[in-house]
């Protein structure tokens, strides 16, 4: 039952995240995790049965857990310190602000608006690091259930793309490509946002866009620590051995074998860290209870809305700073 489940997920997040492909080559920048829980969800939704039956199976469980921490760990051969080092200072240090600001932001604002804490974390995880693979990540420590998990990806679906489209319109009357770029890595909230909203700027543009978005993620692994400890001394993540992110050391472990050598089939490597990921966000989707995420009802995406114009104030502060 096990291996046949597993079979299943494997070609129906094979489906749904070859969606975001053919809608890339038709020029909508779109990542393949995003396409993938939509597609968990609406095969969920759709035929609930097969739901339960993979939940049963033990493939849902596989895809949520290892294969994701395994997608993670994968996820640092984006990264290179050299990629750190080009933008300097500057991009560092937006970085910093914009994860540490935003997540604190999500942090209290999220329980001032009435959402437990694991969904004020996860939707400012979200926003404030990597989009889906952040809330993931986070996921992973603080054993938030499916549908939480969901609602935050949702939130970084709806703005993320929302910024993709807009930015470049937006950063057209500044002149300097190199600020363009810290705003659009240093604020958009997937990756796939970031290049998509660089196809539309100026080549420097998207290069440093890109940087800084790979910075922004290099602070998961601190994030993932901090998590650890806070929810342990709440007694919500059981023991340290059990809890512990042995896969963000792995993480930075991939980043620094990336800035050391030239890793061997390295492309082949990506292309499978995108596919583990899309596995767990497809096991994700169809793990979520439509009921349960309809009771949530607009106080995520409110949130986030917040934390999106709070964003937009660090990006329109660069623009300040800078001219």
């Amino acid at each position: 039952m096990f291996w046949r489940g597993l079979i299943v997920l494997f070609f129906l997040s094979g489906l749904w995240g070859g969606l975001a492909l053919v809608l890339t080559a038709q020029g909508y920048h779109v990542s393949p995790l995003i396409t993938a829980v939509l597609g968990g969800m609406a095969t969920s939704a759709v035929l609930p049965r097969l739901g339960t039956w993979l939940g049963q199976s033990g493939a849902l469980k596989l895809g949520t857990k290892e294969l994701l921490r395994l997608g993670i760990v994968l996820y640092g051969l984006h990264i290179s310190l050299e990629q750190v080092w080009h933008v300097g200072f500057a991009g560092a240090g937006l970085a910093l602000l914009v994860v540490t600001s935003t997540l604190s932001l999500g942090w209290f604002l999220g329980q001032k608006m009435g959402l437990d804490r694991h969904s004020a974390l996860l939707i400012g995880a979200g926003s404030a690091i990597c989009g889906a693979a952040a809330v993931l990540a986070v996921q992973s420590v603080m054993r938030s259930q499916s549908e939480k998990v969901v609602a935050a990806v949702a939130t970084v679906v709806l703005f993320g793309t929302l910024g993709m489209l807009v930015y470049p319109w937006a950063l057209s009357g500044v002149g300097n490509p190199f600020v363009q770029g810290l705003i659009t890595g240093g604020t958009l909230h997937e990756v796939a946002h970031v290049v998509g909203a660089g196809a539309g700027l100026p080549k420097e543009a998207a290069e440093v866009a890109v940087i800084v978005k790979m910075i922004r993620v290099m602070f998961l692994v601190p994030v993932l620590f901090v998590l650890l400890f806070v929810f342990k001394s709440k007694g919500e993540n059981g023991g340290v051995r059990e809890a512990f992110p042995w896969f963000a050391l792995f993480f930075l472990g991939m980043v620094a074998l990336n800035s050391a050598i030239e890793v061997p089939f390295k492309q082949v490597l990506l292309e499978v860290d995108t596919m583990l990921l899309s596995i767990a966000m497809c096991a994700l989707g169809l793990n979520t209870h439509t009921k349960t995420l309809r009771h949530m009802g607009a106080k995520p995406f409110l949130l986030a809305s917040v934390l999106m114009v709070w964003l937009v104030g660090i990006g329109a502060g660069v623009v300040w700073v800078t001219m």
